[in-house]
């Protein structure tokens, strides 16, 4: 079994590139005594997630003995129960019901309708902050309040109560890296939250937003329990966020990078989108995708996985995978983009377009204000979040005034 090497949440890729050279898939343990089976290689990580023999439901036999087998000392089986019925836990048929609720709350035509609300709320974060004040942190500024705001509208959730949604979601956004007891206290939390919540909508009357319309979307009359109803909620909210603050984290430091490409890219808005699907590629914000174990044994490459064993999917290796893109390591925003940063098959990321949309805005505008941005320390002494499933930093300090303009 491979430990995860010390500064894997560093640098993961050299260590990815290591394990793809020996085989498909790697027999893993986490510091907090998980243990899983790794894959990292394009093929195999879309094999895994779209096999019919491999499942997410906590609730089966099956899936509740390979989580408690493989927990080790985390808090992957400490979350609260009732927050457990949403899409990412649920395997086909009930899966299919669920999406098929859900899904019009995600169509094209409502998330285009955001994009003038959320470009406003890009330009009043921006209106905030004070070109004099030298350095920020662009993610406690910028990168963190969009997506959280534009989440919490969207949901109807008062904007005042994202910081406790702040601390909640990183206790439980990587379960096999967290505690058992700061699991149970955050989702417990959640948990009276939503209730809360829900109960003030029925009281008081529906309105426009998300949770409004998941307490009365039917389909020949079926509708959501109140427990998956929750569920839902605190997807949306968690992944909502946590993506989209990465992908714009992660993208303007690529940015920062290249500061003449940075620069360009005011005068070629055009340019941000396939820069931003190169981003997903070339250092996405989902480092390896949530859990999933063997209902029954499965080879993959030249490997035997037994039945009842925890499966992980490094989506950051997949898209580096040398038999699939041509010099994987280089950043090249006009290669051709068939990258698994949102997923793969059922399960790929429902708020993919909102994503986009959020890092384009937020990009876009960010390049118009502050067109000389430069990175205020240097690469080394950037701080990783240590997740497996998220890829991005703690914080992204930068110099507004940045240095004269290149000629």
């Amino acid at each position: 079994m491979r430990q995860l090497p010390t500064d894997f949440f560093q640098a993961p890729y050299a260590f990815y590139r290591q394990l793809r050279a020996e085989g498909s898939v790697h027999q893993i343990g986490l510091r907090t005594g998980v243990r899983a089976w790794l894959v990292v290689d394009y093929d195999a990580a879309k094999e895994v997630l779209r096999h019919p023999d491999i499942r997410k439901d906590p609730h089966s036999a099956t899936g509740a003995q390979a989580r408690h087998a493989a927990a080790g000392s985390s808090g992957v089986t400490a979350t609260n129960r009732r927050l457990s019925y949403h899409l990412l836990n649920a395997d086909p048929p009930h899966h299919s019901r669920l999406r098929k609720l859900v899904t019009p709350a995600f169509a094209p035509a409502r998330m285009a309708a955001l994009e003038f609300r959320v470009a406003a709320i890009a330009d009043e974060l921006l209106d905030r902050i004070d070109p004099a004040a030298g350095r920020v942190d662009l993610l406690e500024e910028y990168a963190f309040p969009l997506p959280i705001t534009v989440i919490c509208e969207l949901l109807g959730v008062p904007v005042e109560d994202r910081e406790p949604f702040r601390e909640w979601s990183a206790a439980v956004v990587d379960t096999p890296m967290s505690t058992p007891e700061a699991m149970r206290e955050a989702t417990d939390a959640i948990v009276e939250y939503f209730d809360g919540l829900v109960a003030m909508r029925r009281e008081h009357g529906l309105g426009d937003d998300l949770i409004s319309h998941l307490l009365t979307v039917t389909d020949d009359g079926d509708r959501l329990s109140h427990d998956e109803l929750i569920s839902m909620a605190f997807l949306i909210l968690v992944a909502g966020h946590e993506t989209t603050v990465n992908l714009i984290g992660n993208t303007v430091l690529t940015l920062l990078a290249d500061p003449p490409r940075y620069r360009a890219l005011r005068d070629q808005p055009d340019a941000v989108a396939p820069l931003i699907e190169e981003v997903l590629r070339h250092n996405g914000p989902v480092n390896i995708a949530t859990l999933r174990y063997t209902t029954a044994p499965i080879t993959l490459g030249e490997t035997e996985i037994p039945a009842g064993e925890l499966v992980l999917v490094a989506l950051g290796s997949a898209n580096r995978d040398e038999r699939h893109f041509a010099d994987p390591t280089a950043f090249d925003p006009d290669r051709a983009s068939n990258h698994i940063a949102f997923g793969y098959g059922i399960h790929y990321c429902l708020g993919a377009g909102l994503a986009r949309m959020e890092a384009r805005i937020a990009v876009t505008h960010l390049v118009t204000r502050f067109p000389e941005l430069r990175l205020a320390v240097d690469d080394d002494e950037l701080r990783w979040r240590e997740s497996i499933l998220i890829r991005g930093v703690q914080d992204l300090p930068v110099d507004l005034a940045g240095a004269p303009a290149l000629p």
